[in-house]
């Protein structure tokens, strides 16, 4: 526990660790993402469509509390800009039920709803780092699906005029190896939804080893005593250092595209 936190009753220690150990262990985060098998494998690549206006829309809620216009902020706040899945609800009844019942607390929206966009963001974070580790293959900088499509466009434009070469393949290499292939548009933006789709997947389904992991480094503990604290004293609000992370990948992932762009 950091110093700027402040000390939870020894009874809602006890109810935090408790719930870590029932959900986030091994056993309990499959209990968790069997509910993400279905309508969720569309949902998600969805929602990653839309998490960065969702942040953009939290930031000029910011702003208006700032300047004075609450009721706009609070207006634009119920606006929800993602898809309920069947993983965030279920999620959202286990907090419920076992987490805040036992300890009186009423649950509130805006904090349910902070907790469940942090859960996102970590999936996001692993889907960054999966497009990190792709590119780092190719010794290139890919911090997302911006970025890598053009290249994995690329490798595939590259791989079919070799294969296409009127003298066979030998030769094929030699030629693009000194005229490399060039995607074309149409190629870049299929490669791109298909990725979309795969890292959608992967925010998804990254809980499966994040959620352990977390567990043991006390991150969720840390986490849910925020959300504890949150709704134990009114008007504290919850802080969402994830979110600003998960966006700083989308926005180096649109610095390097520029970059590339004006440097040909």
């Amino acid at each position: 526990m950091s110093k700027s936190e402040s000390p939870l009753p020894p009874e809602a220690e006890a109810q935090i660790r408790a719930f870590i150990r029932r959900n986030f262990g091994l056993r309990g985060t499959l209990s968790l993402h069997r509910h993400a098998l279905g309508w969720d494998l569309l949902r998600a690549p969805a929602n990653v469509l839309l998490a960065g206006l969702a942040f953009l829309v939290r930031v000029a809620i910011w702003l208006l509390h700032k300047i004075g216009f609450k009721r706009a902020g609070a207006r634009l706040g119920r606006i929800r800009l993602a898809f309920p899945t069947a993983l965030s609800r279920e999620i959202d009844r286990r907090l419920r039920e076992e987490l805040l019942a036992p300890l009186g607390l009423l649950p509130e929206e805006t904090a349910l709803r902070s907790y469940a966009e942090v859960r996102a963001a970590t999936g996001e974070m692993t889907a960054t780092a999966s497009a990190i580790g792709t590119g780092a293959a190719f010794k290139t900088l890919t911090p997302g699906v911006i970025s890598l499509a053009p290249l994995i466009a690329g490798v595939i434009a590259q791989s079919a005029a070799i294969a296409a070469f009127p003298l066979g393949g030998m030769f094929g290499a030699w030629w693009y190896g000194v005229f490399p292939a060039r995607p074309d548009p149409q190629l870049i933006a299929i490669c791109a939804v298909a990725l979309m789709t795969v890292f959608a997947l992967v925010s998804t389904f990254a809980g499966l080893v994040t959620d352990p992991l977390q567990a043991l480094l006390g991150i969720h503990r840390w986490r849910l005593r925020r959300l504890v604290a949150a709704l134990s004293m009114p008007g504290r609000g919850m802080p969402t250092p994830e979110h600003g992370i998960a966006r700083a990948g989308d926005l180096a992932d649109m610095a390097v595209n520029l970059k590339r762009f004006w440097t040909g």
